[in-house]
């Protein structure tokens, strides 16, 4: 072979090398684009299900120190039913970018689908830290200036916590605990929740508490607390709010939050309901013997919701021989969102038979008056965070002016709950609310000692008024 042909065959090998080395590279890179790809949230860019899982993974096996916050939008349904589904992924792209940049080098943000983010944090300190990161996530979104198109949007969201270790093992643990968490924050607005095993029905705790919960029923540990409501000006006592209790005996004084989230996961709800309803008109019926003549209301969960309601209703109506239009059923803003039709449904068969409904924290989800159109209620509460500071705050005078004066062009009556102050209830006053309630007045008290403040107020005579 001369040198000539040595050379040439040996360039050609040379190429054929190279060649097959670019050709490795390049399928070498493809493979971890598209790796990358299936671990990338298409609409965010952020990590997705998986890369949560490999990372949370990779990080429990390195050292077992992670926190985990599970952040969900409250009420984003609303958005994506008024503005479309491309709206929504316009206001989610946004979100993702205001949380990526609150949360710096803290941790490692993904989408998990829908309206849901996941944050890793690795060394998470103390408990203290980890609220405190997710308070100021949730204070982003409160300020961030989101807007679909031309239409500005408020958006607040609720956050779980779990922490590696008393909070799980794996990913697939910690991920769940956060998510229970995270439900029980939005069930009782709280905000933020760090997960208890007493509040979930999976775990040992929450059987156990349930467990104990049938028993509280049948050995009277649970109680009922009353809170007056006044008229507007302060004059007439026009009803009671029963709000249950229960007295655990090595917890202490439980307040609806610390199991009726639980509860409603469960179908001890309905019997909960049936026994609140009967306890709370039998005590109405017994004050009314005694000469107070008041409305009685009665808070009802999205869960019960239903016709079978109705039924519980009829009983408790029967048993007490207490007048319909005298009984009143609070429901929350998000057992309309949930199930808008049978909330109307529901709520035409409770007036069909004289009973009246409430809307109960007005202001506090995604609903608008525009709601109530076709949902035969009586009367509408504006939530606590619009009342607390309605003096110190023109924006919340301006919000509640603007509802009483919807709402009784509607013919509801209007009820303002938080009222907290001589201020806010004069305030109140002038703006035309029809009751108040609130800690100015009364906190919920034992039947006795609610009595005795009816009679020491000189309230005891007021008579009903129907609307």
């Amino acid at each position: 072979m001369s040198a000539a042909t040595t050379a040439a065959w040996a360039a050609a090998v040379l190429v054929a090398v190279a060649s097959a080395v670019a050709l490795a590279v390049l399928l070498r890179q493809r493979d971890r684009a598209r790796a990358e790809l299936t671990r990338t949230d298409a609409l965010t860019g952020l990590g997705n299900r998986r890369a949560l899982h490999e990372t949370a993974t990779a990080l429990l096996d390195h050292d077992g120190d992670l926190g985990l916050l599970l952040l969900d939008l409250d009420g984003f349904k609303d958005v994506n039913d008024a503005l479309g589904h491309a709206a929504g992924d316009e206001v989610l792209v946004q979100v993702a970018r205001v949380l990526t940049a609150t949360l710096g080098d803290r941790g490692t943000l993904t989408r998990l689908g829908g309206d849901e983010f996941a944050v890793l944090v690795p060394d998470p300190g103390p408990d203290a830290d980890l609220e405190v990161l997710a308070k100021r996530l949730l204070a982003a979104l409160a300020v961030g200036g989101f807007h679909a198109g031309v239409v500005p949007l408020d958006l607040q969201g609720s956050i779980g916590i779990a922490v590696a270790g008393p909070d799980g093992r794996s990913s697939g643990e910690l991920l769940q605990h956060a998510d229970v968490a995270m439900y029980v924050a939005k069930r009782s607005r709280a905000g933020v929740l760090r997960y208890d095993a007493a509040s979930d029905p999976h775990s040992a705790g929450g059987l156990e508490l349930m467990g104990q919960l049938r028993t509280a029923m049948e050995e009277d540990q649970l109680a009922l607390h009353y809170q007056p409501k006044v008229s507007g000006d302060g004059a007439r006592l026009l009803g009671f709010e029963a709000l249950v209790r229960w007295d655990h005996p090595t917890r202490g004084l439980l307040q609806p939050a610390d199991f009726l989230p639980l509860v409603e996961r469960t179908h001890l709800i309905h019997a909960l309901t049936r026994w609140v309803m009967l306890t709370a008109l039998r005590q109405a019926a017994t004050w009314r013997a005694q000469g107070v003549h008041t409305t009685m209301a009665v808070n009802v969960s999205a869960v019960s919701l239903d016709a079978g309601l109705l039924g519980v209703v009829e009983e408790a109506l029967a048993l007490t021989r207490w007048s319909p239009q005298d009984l009143v059923l609070e429901i929350t803003e998000t057992a309309i969102i949930q199930d808008p039709a049978r909330a109307r449904a529901t709520v035409a068969l409770l007036r069909e038979r004289g009973v009246r409904v409430a809307v109960d924290d007005f202001g506090a989800g995604s609903t608008s008056l525009v709601h109530l159109r076709g949902l035969a209620v009586h009367e509408l509460k504006i939530d606590r965070q619009f009342v607390s500071d309605l003096v110190a705050h023109p924006e919340d005078d301006v919000i509640v002016s603007s509802v009483i004066a919807l709402a009784h062009r509607l013919g509801l009556v209007v009820v303002a709950e938080g009222v907290e102050t001589l201020a806010a209830a004069d305030r109140l006053s002038a703006l035309g609310c029809d009751e108040l309630q609130g800690f100015f007045f009364a906190r919920p008290l034992p039947a006795a000692q609610a009595l005795a403040w009816a009679r020491a107020e000189g309230l005891t005579g007021a008579v009903v008024e129907v609307r």
